[in-house]
């Protein structure tokens, strides 16, 4: 009998246990597996055993608590958060930063791949760090104007955190998928180009590069040997890319070229010089509500803040006062003064 074989009989034993919900039962399955393994006496006719008093009395219900959480999931984020990632001068930047960080980035930046953003993001948080550390040790910190950006830097942080916490409590995943099957599914997606890219850090070079290929040389093949951009080991091929996924510069010079056209002058973006070429052009596939999902919520959120906003200040006692610090009624409101309400 091979090894696989004989082996086969135990997996057996290991399944049945599984399903009869004995596994915790750790010395039962190590008889059952070594008698099996031993050829014992299984197979032999004998006396009916009694019912084990270990085994379930019904099997119509689950015998273990399928209610209480096994894993407890919020403890486990805040530990990931907690994880630190960088020291500077013995402050944590943590992975909890770092994802502030991205989410803070325009949604196009921000859905690049994790492996790809995490590298700048730490050197931005250290570099942010040294500089904290350099401004307090020089008490910039007790700077009366200092304090006042850093007040309204926490009190913006607070108010939005308030916007999107009450704006959204009326968003649920039904809500959200009605607005995708309302507004996106199954009608056409935006345009996109099929764009490959030469990046360059001179003018000159660019233009040097744009008369090689007016000659007739392979754009894949200039790019893999000149381009400082990623795509530079593909043959500058960067993919289909919708408008909004592009610098304004570069944007608007592909979106405005046919298919096969390459860029007759550089084009400046980015602090680089750019030669793009358009392989083509279609609608962009239906989107999935996965991928739109964050775009719909964040629109709904945008919709939902003036109403939320105006509960809150019917929920204060505001006084407004003029230039002269003179107090304005709700009667003088349009002669300067303004009263909030």
């Amino acid at each position: 009998m091979s090894v696989q074989n004989r082996w086969l009989p135990l997996a057996r034993v290991q399944s049945l246990c599984a399903v009869l919900g004995l596994c915790e039962v750790l010395g039962l399955c190590a008889v059952l597996a070594g008698s099996v393994a031993a050829g014992s006496a299984l197979a032999q006719p004998g006396p009916r055993a009694d019912p084990s008093p270990l085994a379930p009395g019904d099997l119509k219900r689950p015998i273990f608590d399928t209610q209480t959480p096994v894993y407890d999931t919020a403890a486990k984020q805040a530990r990931s958060a907690s994880t630190v990632v960088a020291e500077v001068d013995g402050r944590a930047v943590t992975l909890g930063d770092v994802g502030d960080a991205i989410r803070a980035l325009p949604s196009n930046v921000a859905n690049l791949p994790f492996a790809d953003l995490y590298p700048d993001i730490v050197t931005q948080l250290i570099r942010q760090q040294a500089l904290v550390i350099r401004a307090q040790r020089q008490a910039l910190d007790e700077d009366p104007a200092v304090r006042r950006k850093m007040k309204a830097a926490s009190d913006q942080v607070l108010a939005n955190e308030m916007l999107t916490r009450e704006a959204s409590g009326s968003i649920t995943e039904a809500t959200l998928l009605e607005r995708y099957n309302n507004e996106i599914d199954g009608k056409p997606g935006p345009d996109e180009v099929h764009v490959r890219v030469i990046m360059v850090p001179t003018e000159q070079e660019a233009i040097g590069i744009i008369g090689q290929l007016r000659g007739g040389a392979d754009f894949a093949a200039i790019a893999k040997r000149s381009s400082k951009d990623a795509t530079a080991p593909v043959g500058g091929d960067a993919g289909f890319v919708p408008l909004d996924r592009l610098t304004r510069e570069v944007g608007a010079v592909v979106f405005s070229m046919q298919p096969g056209q390459f860029t007759p002058f550089p084009v400046r973006s980015a602090g680089s010089w750019f030669v793009l070429k358009v392989d083509e052009r279609r609608h962009q596939p239906n989107v999935a509500f996965s991928a739109m999902r964050e775009e719909l919520r964040q629109a709904m959120l945008r919709e939902k803040a003036p109403a939320v906003i105006a509960a809150a200040v019917a929920d204060v006692t505001v006084r407004a006062y003029d230039i002269n610090g003179k107090e304005a009624d709700a009667s003088s409101a349009g002669g300067g003064a303004r009263a909030v309400r």
